[in-house]
């Protein structure tokens, strides 16, 4: 039911499509070191020393618990070691202690990762073992020497890791949930371009492809472990804490590229490597498993699915597996490489196809994530308050009408939907077969068990 009023209801904003300003600062000026190699992980992304220098690097948020944090004020077990695992949850424990440092508030943030040959993941030439035969591959077997990654035969994926992620965008938005309007509020520190005052922005190229004068993003440090580049908003509050967030992406061009939702401390901390130690006063880990980073993956292609060649590389999942714990807890369709839940985004232009502009909107709140693709050419008519180039300061609740299809979405205008568990307990959550695993527990989601200001 639920599903059919949030793609059917929409509301008449009252606002034009001029945009809101935009004020958030990535340093783009530090972006992109000369001579760098975009095909090496992290070569074209400021250092945190640079930041440093030019006094942009932001404060390491100290991860202590307070009442806001996920799970501060319930039973949890002590795990072992530094991620923790803990065996033998139950109703009276559910959920596994972050370690010191790693209570996440629930406030979270947008990530986008690009990448381009060796950088990609399973990209790099030297990732090669035995094949196994059926796709497979591991260095116990005796077949001929493949490229391999996590066990998958990725010869077919080689093709495209050459090519690289296609990312020209228009603008990114962040909003939260205004519950007494209705509407979605912009978050403008966590928001680029959304008045389309500057040209779109490539997300591979130095600078955007523009001059340092017009850059508007920039790669942080520690962005993505699989991904060349990570762009991401960095020491600002983020969305979320009351309910529901949503996320615009508006494209121009989007191909093999990855869009995701972490927690704001994982980010501050770095996703992909360590923030300085010497400025954390408690742990510069970033509690990616330790202390639950939130992560939902919104398009996030299939990089080791050998699968994704009989697509022509289109699908773009949503996945919530890799996160199910403190602040989430997983439904019965989690999404993944495997699933339905995915979006075709634009057709290959590995086989000489033109760009297509798409604007995606992930939408995250109590009952799951709903990930819309949306042909720019339409979007002002199917979530007024949107455009092409962009997005106002508040927008209606939901579409004006239904998506052509969902899970998988491959018709023009389409989505995805992976769910969150509704139990609030850890025996409903038994009895409803939802997931949780082992290292973060099912403890509280922040959607039911709490009432922040």
């Amino acid at each position: 039911m639920f599903l059919i009023i949030l793609f059917l209801f929409a509301g008449c904003s009252g606002l034009g499509l001029g945009g809101s300003p935009w004020t958030g600062n990535m340093h783009p000026k530090l972006g992109f070191p000369l001579n760098c190699n975009i095909t090496k992980t992290q070569d074209c992304a400021p250092t945190y020393a640079a930041l440093n220098a030019s006094g942009d690097l932001w404060a390491c948020p100290d991860g202590n618990a307070t009442e806001s944090t996920c799970g501060a004020e319930y039973s949890c077990m002590q795990g072992e070691g530094d991620n923790p695992i803990c065996h033998g949850l139950n109703s009276r424990a559910p959920c596994c202690c972050p370690k010191p440092g790693c209570n996440a508030a629930p406030y979270f943030n947008w990530i986008i990762g690009v990448c381009k040959g060796d950088s990609c993941a399973c990209g790099a030439a030297g990732n090669k073992a035995p094949s196994c035969g059926g796709g497979k591959c591991d260095a116990k077997c005796n077949g001929t020497l493949v490229p391999c990654c996590f066990g998958n035969d990725v010869t077919s994926l080689m093709p495209v890791y050459n090519e690289g992620t296609h990312a020209k965008i228009n603008y990114i938005a962040a909003y939260d949930f205004n519950g007494t309007s209705g509407q979605w509020e912009i978050a403008e520190d966590s928001s680029f371009n959304t008045n389309g005052s500057r040209p779109t922005y490539d997300l591979l190229e130095p600078y955007g492809g523009l001059t340092p004068e017009q850059a508007w993003l920039a790669p942080q440090p520690g962005g993505s472990v699989f991904w060349s580049l990570g762009y991401y908003p960095a020491g600002v509050r983020g969305v979320g804490g009351k309910g529901g967030v949503m996320f615009v992406l508006s494209t121009e061009d989007w191909f093999w590229g990855t869009w995701y939702m972490l927690n704001t401390l994982t980010m501050d901390r770095g996703p992909g490597a360590e923030y300085p130690h010497t400025a954390c006063r408690v742990t510069d880990d970033n509690c990616w498993a330790s202390g639950n980073a939130g992560e939902m993956d919104f398009l996030e292609p299939g990089w080791n699915n050998p699968k994704m060649s009989t697509l022509d590389f289109r699908p773009s999942f949503s996945t919530q597996n890799n996160q199910v714990g403190r602040c989430f807890q997983g439904g019965v369709n989690g999404g993944g490489f495997g699933s339905q839940n995915y979006l075709l985004t634009e057709a290959s232009p590995m086989q000489g196809a033109s760009a297509e502009a798409i604007v995606y909107v992930a939408v995250v709140d109590s009952v799951g994530t709903f990930v819309y693709r949306i042909p720019a050419a339409d979007v002002e008519e199917i979530w007024p308050g949107l455009s092409r180039t962009t997005a106002a300061a508040s927008l209606p609740a939901a579409p004006t009408r239904t998506p052509g299809s969902v899970n998988p979405g491959n018709t023009d205008f389409a989505a995805t939907f992976t769910s969150n568990c509704q139990a609030k307990t850890y025996d409903d959550a038994q009895a409803q077969e939802c997931e949780f695993n082992g290292q973060q527990g099912f403890c509280v989601s922040f959607y039911f068990l709490r009432r922040l200001p």
